[in-house]
Protein backbone atom coordinates (compact mmCIF):
# COMPACT_ATOMS: atom_id res chain seq x y z
CA UNK A 1 0.00 0.00 0.00
CA UNK A 2 1.11 3.33 -1.02
CA UNK A 3 2.38 5.70 1.76
CA UNK A 4 -0.19 8.45 0.17
CA UNK A 5 -3.20 5.91 0.54
CA UNK A 6 -2.16 4.88 3.73
CA UNK A 7 -2.44 8.38 5.00
CA UNK A 8 -5.83 9.19 3.56
CA UNK A 9 -7.20 6.27 5.84
CA UNK A 10 -5.62 7.40 8.32
CA UNK A 11 -6.92 11.01 8.29
CA UNK A 12 -10.36 9.17 7.15
CA UNK A 13 -10.29 7.17 10.65
CA UNK A 14 -9.30 10.02 12.35
CA UNK A 15 -12.17 12.20 10.87
CA UNK A 16 -14.84 9.28 11.89
CA UNK A 17 -13.56 9.28 15.10
CA UNK A 18 -14.03 13.53 15.82
CA UNK A 19 -16.73 13.42 13.73
CA UNK A 20 -18.42 10.86 16.31
CA UNK A 21 -17.55 11.74 19.40
CA UNK A 22 -18.28 15.48 18.71
CA UNK A 23 -22.11 14.53 17.90
CA UNK A 24 -21.80 12.57 21.23
CA UNK A 25 -20.63 15.60 22.91
CA UNK A 26 -22.61 18.34 21.07
CA UNK A 27 -25.67 16.45 22.15
CA UNK A 28 -24.48 17.46 25.60
CA UNK A 29 -22.95 20.48 24.50
CA UNK A 30 -26.60 21.39 23.56
CA UNK A 31 -28.60 20.17 26.56
CA UNK A 32 -26.25 22.49 28.80
CA UNK A 33 -26.26 25.80 26.48
CA UNK A 34 -30.33 25.34 26.42
CA UNK A 35 -30.48 24.76 30.43
CA UNK A 36 -28.67 27.99 30.73
CA UNK A 37 -30.92 29.95 28.39
CA UNK A 38 -34.35 28.45 29.53
CA UNK A 39 -33.55 28.65 33.19
CA UNK A 40 -33.36 24.87 33.67
CA UNK A 41 -31.20 22.08 35.02
CA UNK A 42 -29.93 20.20 32.24
CA UNK A 43 -27.63 16.61 32.27
CA UNK A 44 -26.08 16.00 36.23
CA UNK A 45 -26.28 12.73 37.11
CA UNK A 46 -24.17 10.71 35.19
CA UNK A 47 -20.75 11.19 36.28
CA UNK A 48 -19.21 14.69 37.33
CA UNK A 49 -21.13 17.69 36.16
CA UNK A 50 -22.96 14.72 32.86
CA UNK A 51 -20.05 14.09 31.71
CA UNK A 52 -20.80 10.64 31.14
CA UNK A 53 -24.65 11.31 29.94
CA UNK A 54 -23.72 10.59 25.92
CA UNK A 55 -22.19 7.63 26.65
CA UNK A 56 -24.89 6.25 28.82
CA UNK A 57 -27.47 7.64 26.05
CA UNK A 58 -25.39 5.74 23.51
CA UNK A 59 -25.73 2.56 25.63
CA UNK A 60 -29.29 2.91 25.64
CA UNK A 61 -30.07 3.24 22.40
CA UNK A 62 -28.07 -0.15 21.22
CA UNK A 63 -29.10 -2.21 23.63
CA UNK A 64 -32.97 -1.63 23.50
CA UNK A 65 -35.41 -2.99 22.00
CA UNK A 66 -35.60 -2.76 17.59
CA UNK A 67 -39.08 -2.74 16.28
CA UNK A 68 -39.74 -2.92 12.51
CA UNK A 69 -42.90 -2.33 10.98
CA UNK A 70 -44.26 -5.72 8.95
CA UNK A 71 -45.53 -3.51 6.09
CA UNK A 72 -42.95 -1.63 5.50
CA UNK A 73 -40.14 -1.31 2.47
CA UNK A 74 -37.23 -3.07 4.53
CA UNK A 75 -34.65 -2.14 2.13
CA UNK A 76 -35.38 1.36 2.19
CA UNK A 77 -36.68 1.48 5.89
CA UNK A 78 -32.66 0.11 6.72
CA UNK A 79 -30.93 2.65 4.25
CA UNK A 80 -32.48 5.81 5.40
CA UNK A 81 -30.34 6.34 8.49
CA UNK A 82 -27.55 4.93 6.48
CA UNK A 83 -27.59 7.79 4.06
CA UNK A 84 -28.57 10.76 6.67
CA UNK A 85 -25.14 9.84 8.50
CA UNK A 86 -23.20 9.29 5.50
CA UNK A 87 -24.45 12.71 3.39
CA UNK A 88 -23.35 14.60 6.74
CA UNK A 89 -19.97 12.52 7.51
CA UNK A 90 -18.98 13.12 3.80
CA UNK A 91 -19.80 17.34 3.73
CA UNK A 92 -17.72 17.71 6.38
CA UNK A 93 -14.86 15.53 4.82
CA UNK A 94 -14.29 18.20 2.02
CA UNK A 95 -13.94 21.00 4.20
CA UNK A 96 -9.94 22.11 5.02
CA UNK A 97 -9.87 22.06 8.87
CA UNK A 98 -6.14 23.32 9.16
CA UNK A 99 -3.21 24.14 6.67
CA UNK A 100 -2.53 20.66 4.68
CA UNK A 101 -5.47 19.35 6.51
CA UNK A 102 -8.11 18.26 4.72
CA UNK A 103 -9.34 14.10 3.60
CA UNK A 104 -10.10 15.64 0.23
CA UNK A 105 -9.68 19.01 -1.45
CA UNK A 106 -11.20 18.64 -4.13
CA UNK A 107 -11.56 22.52 -6.78
CA UNK A 108 -15.48 22.22 -7.23
CA UNK A 109 -15.52 21.01 -3.05
CA UNK A 110 -18.92 23.96 -3.26
CA UNK A 111 -20.72 22.17 -6.14
CA UNK A 112 -20.33 18.95 -4.29
CA UNK A 113 -21.26 20.03 -1.05
CA UNK A 114 -24.56 21.23 -2.09
CA UNK A 115 -25.55 18.42 -3.81
CA UNK A 116 -24.30 15.89 -1.09
CA UNK A 117 -26.89 18.51 1.40
CA UNK A 118 -29.82 17.94 -0.80
CA UNK A 119 -28.44 14.03 -1.01
CA UNK A 120 -29.15 13.71 3.46
CA UNK A 121 -32.57 15.07 2.85
CA UNK A 122 -33.13 11.78 0.89
CA UNK A 123 -32.71 9.75 4.17
CA UNK A 124 -35.55 12.08 5.72
CA UNK A 125 -37.71 11.13 2.51
CA UNK A 126 -37.37 7.49 2.76
CA UNK A 127 -37.30 7.14 6.34
CA UNK A 128 -40.79 8.59 5.93
CA UNK A 129 -42.13 7.11 2.74
CA UNK A 130 -40.77 3.60 3.67
CA UNK A 131 -42.20 3.22 7.24
CA UNK A 132 -45.90 3.12 5.58
CA UNK A 133 -46.86 5.47 8.39
CA UNK A 134 -49.34 8.15 7.61
CA UNK A 135 -47.61 10.55 10.48
CA UNK A 136 -44.06 9.62 9.12
CA UNK A 137 -45.10 9.96 5.40
CA UNK A 138 -45.91 13.45 6.34
CA UNK A 139 -42.76 14.58 7.86
CA UNK A 140 -41.42 13.35 4.97
CA UNK A 141 -43.33 15.45 2.39
CA UNK A 142 -42.67 18.39 4.51
CA UNK A 143 -38.85 17.85 4.50
CA UNK A 144 -39.09 17.26 0.77
CA UNK A 145 -40.56 20.52 0.24
CA UNK A 146 -38.69 22.79 2.86
CA UNK A 147 -35.75 21.29 1.05
CA UNK A 148 -36.61 22.69 -2.54
CA UNK A 149 -37.41 26.20 -0.97
CA UNK A 150 -34.18 26.46 1.03
CA UNK A 151 -31.97 24.87 -1.32
CA UNK A 152 -31.89 27.64 -3.75
CA UNK A 153 -31.13 30.18 -0.96
CA UNK A 154 -28.18 28.46 0.13
CA UNK A 155 -26.66 28.07 -3.00
CA UNK A 156 -27.35 31.82 -3.89
CA UNK A 157 -25.80 32.56 -0.71
CA UNK A 158 -22.85 30.75 -1.41
CA UNK A 159 -22.55 32.43 -4.87
CA UNK A 160 -21.23 35.33 -3.55
CA UNK A 161 -17.92 34.41 -2.45
CA UNK A 162 -17.83 32.64 -5.58
CA UNK A 163 -17.81 35.18 -8.03
CA UNK A 164 -15.88 37.22 -5.45
CA UNK A 165 -12.59 35.18 -5.84
CA UNK A 166 -13.34 33.25 -8.85
CA UNK A 167 -13.28 29.73 -7.98
CA UNK A 168 -15.27 26.95 -5.92
CA UNK A 169 -12.28 25.34 -3.57
CA UNK A 170 -12.86 25.82 -0.31
CA UNK A 171 -9.34 26.12 0.41
CA UNK A 172 -8.96 29.63 -2.28
CA UNK A 173 -12.46 30.91 -0.98
CA UNK A 174 -11.00 31.03 2.61
CA UNK A 175 -8.18 33.07 1.42
CA UNK A 176 -10.13 36.05 0.23
CA UNK A 177 -9.38 38.61 3.12
CA UNK A 178 -6.24 37.74 2.86
CA UNK A 179 -5.78 38.97 -0.51
CA UNK A 180 -3.96 42.21 -1.70
CA UNK A 181 -6.49 42.52 -3.92
CA UNK A 182 -9.31 42.81 -0.70
CA UNK A 183 -11.44 45.71 -0.83
CA UNK A 184 -14.10 46.72 1.87
CA UNK A 185 -16.83 47.26 -0.68
CA UNK A 186 -17.51 43.63 -0.61
CA UNK A 187 -18.39 43.11 3.25
CA UNK A 188 -21.95 44.61 1.61
CA UNK A 189 -22.50 41.49 0.75
CA UNK A 190 -20.30 39.12 1.79
CA UNK A 191 -22.23 39.63 5.28
CA UNK A 192 -25.51 39.53 4.27
CA UNK A 193 -24.79 36.84 2.33
CA UNK A 194 -23.29 34.95 5.85
CA UNK A 195 -26.89 35.94 7.27
CA UNK A 196 -29.08 33.91 4.70
CA UNK A 197 -26.53 31.04 4.78
CA UNK A 198 -27.31 30.67 8.24
CA UNK A 199 -30.97 31.02 8.18
CA UNK A 200 -31.36 28.42 5.56
CA UNK A 201 -28.66 25.66 6.69
CA UNK A 202 -30.96 25.87 9.90
CA UNK A 203 -33.70 25.48 7.55
CA UNK A 204 -31.81 22.81 5.50
CA UNK A 205 -30.51 20.66 8.50
CA UNK A 206 -34.30 20.68 10.35
CA UNK A 207 -32.96 22.71 13.14
CA UNK A 208 -35.42 24.60 15.34
CA UNK A 209 -36.83 27.34 14.52
CA UNK A 210 -37.54 24.94 10.88
CA UNK A 211 -38.04 21.43 12.77
CA UNK A 212 -41.52 20.86 10.64
CA UNK A 213 -40.89 17.75 9.37
CA UNK A 214 -40.62 16.50 13.21
CA UNK A 215 -42.88 18.73 14.54
CA UNK A 216 -44.35 16.21 17.81
CA UNK A 217 -47.23 18.66 18.38
CA UNK A 218 -49.06 17.87 14.88
CA UNK A 219 -46.81 14.52 13.89
CA UNK A 220 -46.25 12.27 16.74
CA UNK A 221 -42.66 12.80 15.51
CA UNK A 222 -42.45 13.08 12.06
CA UNK A 223 -40.53 10.86 9.82
CA UNK A 224 -38.61 8.76 12.32
CA UNK A 225 -41.60 7.55 14.30
CA UNK A 226 -41.26 3.86 13.57
CA UNK A 227 -37.54 3.66 14.35
CA UNK A 228 -36.38 2.72 17.07
CA UNK A 229 -32.85 1.67 19.03
CA UNK A 230 -29.44 2.31 16.79
CA UNK A 231 -31.29 3.17 13.51
CA UNK A 232 -33.22 5.85 15.39
CA UNK A 233 -30.12 7.49 16.96
CA UNK A 234 -28.84 7.77 13.63
CA UNK A 235 -31.04 10.41 12.01
CA UNK A 236 -29.89 12.91 15.21
CA UNK A 237 -26.20 11.63 14.48
CA UNK A 238 -26.68 12.79 10.78
CA UNK A 239 -28.47 15.94 11.68
CA UNK A 240 -25.14 16.84 14.27
CA UNK A 241 -22.83 16.12 11.50
CA UNK A 242 -24.45 18.21 9.27
CA UNK A 243 -24.45 21.25 11.53
CA UNK A 244 -20.86 20.94 12.17
CA UNK A 245 -20.74 20.54 8.41
CA UNK A 246 -22.88 23.78 7.73
CA UNK A 247 -20.71 25.27 10.46
CA UNK A 248 -17.38 24.86 8.49
CA UNK A 249 -18.49 25.88 5.54
CA UNK A 250 -19.79 29.22 6.78
CA UNK A 251 -15.92 29.50 8.55
CA UNK A 252 -14.65 28.44 5.01
CA UNK A 253 -16.69 31.31 2.74
CA UNK A 254 -17.59 33.89 5.18
CA UNK A 255 -14.81 34.06 8.25
CA UNK A 256 -11.51 33.93 7.15
CA UNK A 257 -11.01 29.61 7.27
CA UNK A 258 -8.54 28.39 9.54
CA UNK A 259 -6.69 31.74 8.83
CA UNK A 260 -6.68 34.60 11.77
CA UNK A 261 -6.02 38.02 9.98
CA UNK A 262 -2.43 40.10 9.88
CA UNK A 263 -2.96 43.32 12.58
CA UNK A 264 -0.07 46.20 12.38
CA UNK A 265 1.83 44.07 10.03
CA UNK A 266 1.54 41.02 12.79
CA UNK A 267 0.39 37.64 11.44
CA UNK A 268 -1.96 36.57 13.92
CA UNK A 269 -1.92 32.91 12.81
CA UNK A 270 1.83 32.73 13.00
CA UNK A 271 1.54 34.12 16.28
CA UNK A 272 -0.87 31.58 18.23
CA UNK A 273 1.73 28.78 16.33
CA UNK A 274 4.30 30.00 18.17
CA UNK A 275 2.08 29.99 21.88
CA UNK A 276 1.24 26.68 20.73
CA UNK A 277 4.99 25.49 20.14
CA UNK A 278 6.01 27.12 23.60
CA UNK A 279 2.61 25.22 25.33
CA UNK A 280 3.63 21.55 23.68
CA UNK A 281 7.19 22.07 24.41
CA UNK A 282 9.42 20.25 22.70
CA UNK A 283 8.10 16.47 22.71
CA UNK A 284 5.90 16.47 19.75
CA UNK A 285 5.91 20.06 17.70
CA UNK A 286 9.39 20.86 17.54
CA UNK A 287 10.79 17.01 16.99
CA UNK A 288 14.36 17.03 16.17
CA UNK A 289 15.12 13.39 15.43
CA UNK A 290 14.04 12.27 11.59
CA UNK A 291 11.38 9.98 13.58
CA UNK A 292 9.51 10.46 16.96
CA UNK A 293 8.36 7.22 18.79
CA UNK A 294 9.67 5.03 16.07
CA UNK A 295 7.23 6.68 13.21
CA UNK A 296 8.61 8.45 10.23
CA UNK A 297 8.01 12.34 10.28
CA UNK A 298 5.54 12.26 7.48
CA UNK A 299 3.30 9.78 9.78
CA UNK A 300 3.40 12.26 12.03
CA UNK A 301 2.93 15.36 9.05
CA UNK A 302 -1.15 13.86 8.80
CA UNK A 303 -1.75 15.05 12.51
CA UNK A 304 -0.48 18.76 11.56
CA UNK A 305 1.98 18.36 14.77
CA UNK A 306 3.67 21.65 13.77
CA UNK A 307 3.36 24.74 15.31
CA UNK A 308 1.56 26.11 11.50
CA UNK A 309 -0.76 23.34 11.49
CA UNK A 310 -1.91 23.61 15.37
CA UNK A 311 -2.56 26.91 15.30
CA UNK A 312 -4.78 26.66 12.49
CA UNK A 313 -6.69 23.47 13.53
CA UNK A 314 -7.22 24.93 16.46
CA UNK A 315 -8.43 28.51 14.96
CA UNK A 316 -10.73 26.48 12.33
CA UNK A 317 -11.88 24.29 15.64
CA UNK A 318 -12.90 27.63 18.17
CA UNK A 319 -14.70 29.34 14.98
CA UNK A 320 -16.90 26.23 14.14
CA UNK A 321 -17.58 26.52 17.96
CA UNK A 322 -18.42 29.61 17.75
CA UNK A 323 -20.58 29.33 14.86
CA UNK A 324 -22.13 25.90 16.32
CA UNK A 325 -22.91 27.76 19.46
CA UNK A 326 -24.82 30.68 17.34
CA UNK A 327 -27.03 27.72 15.92
CA UNK A 328 -28.12 26.17 19.79
CA UNK A 329 -28.55 30.22 20.55
CA UNK A 330 -31.40 30.77 17.97
CA UNK A 331 -32.92 27.17 18.74
CA UNK A 332 -33.29 28.22 22.60
CA UNK A 333 -34.73 31.73 21.68
CA UNK A 334 -37.33 31.45 18.83
CA UNK A 335 -40.36 28.91 18.53
CA UNK A 336 -40.97 27.12 16.13
CA UNK A 337 -42.33 28.40 13.00
CA UNK A 338 -46.15 27.24 11.39
CA UNK A 339 -45.41 25.19 8.29
CA UNK A 340 -47.39 28.27 5.84
CA UNK A 341 -45.00 30.75 7.82
CA UNK A 342 -42.13 28.29 6.87
CA UNK A 343 -42.76 28.35 2.76
CA UNK A 344 -43.69 32.13 2.91
CA UNK A 345 -40.74 32.74 4.45
CA UNK A 346 -38.31 30.99 1.84
CA UNK A 347 -40.07 32.09 -1.54
CA UNK A 348 -40.95 35.47 -0.93
CA UNK A 349 -38.21 36.60 1.95
CA UNK A 350 -34.89 33.92 1.18
CA UNK A 351 -35.14 34.04 -2.76
CA UNK A 352 -35.31 37.39 -3.39
CA UNK A 353 -33.10 38.36 -0.71
CA UNK A 354 -30.56 35.49 -2.40
CA UNK A 355 -30.98 36.85 -6.08
CA UNK A 356 -30.41 40.73 -5.05
CA UNK A 357 -27.19 39.43 -2.87
CA UNK A 358 -25.86 38.52 -6.42
CA UNK A 359 -26.95 41.20 -8.54
CA UNK A 360 -25.26 43.23 -5.84
CA UNK A 361 -22.06 41.22 -6.33
CA UNK A 362 -22.21 41.36 -10.02
CA UNK A 363 -22.46 45.46 -9.86
CA UNK A 364 -19.62 46.20 -7.29
CA UNK A 365 -17.20 43.94 -9.46
CA UNK A 366 -17.96 46.15 -12.36
CA UNK A 367 -17.49 49.16 -10.50
CA UNK A 368 -14.77 48.40 -8.59
CA UNK A 369 -11.12 49.07 -10.69
CA UNK A 370 -10.23 46.19 -12.17
CA UNK A 371 -7.39 45.53 -10.08
CA UNK A 372 -9.23 44.85 -7.20
CA UNK A 373 -12.37 42.71 -8.39
CA UNK A 374 -12.39 38.85 -7.85
CA UNK A 375 -9.31 37.12 -8.45
CA UNK A 376 -8.38 33.73 -10.42
CA UNK A 377 -7.75 30.50 -8.56
CA UNK A 378 -3.95 30.50 -9.30
CA UNK A 379 -4.14 34.13 -7.81
CA UNK A 380 -5.70 34.05 -4.60
CA UNK A 381 -3.59 30.11 -4.14
CA UNK A 382 -0.51 32.57 -4.18
CA UNK A 383 -1.62 33.93 -0.89
CA UNK A 384 -3.34 31.29 0.76
CA UNK A 385 -0.78 28.28 2.57
CA UNK A 386 -1.46 25.17 1.45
Amino acid sequence: MSPELMLLIIRALILLLVSLTAFAYLTYVERRVLSWFQWRVGPNRVGPWGLFQPIADGVKAILKQEMVPAKSDKVLYFLAPIIAVAAGFTMFSLVPMGQGVWLCNVSVAVLIFLGLSSLGAYGIILAGWSSQNRYSFLGSMRACAQVISYELALGLALLVPVMIVGSLNLVDIAGIYRSPHWHWAYLFVLAPAALLFLVAACAETGRAPFDLPEGESEIVAGYFTEYSSIKYAMFPMGEYMALCAMSSVVVSMFLGGYMLPSVGGVDLTNWVGLIARALAGHTIVAWGPPALLGLPQQWWAVLSVSPMGLSTVLTFSVKVALVIFLFMWVRATFPRFRYDQLMRFGWQVMLPAGLALVMLTAIIMVLLPASEVGQTVREVSMYVPH
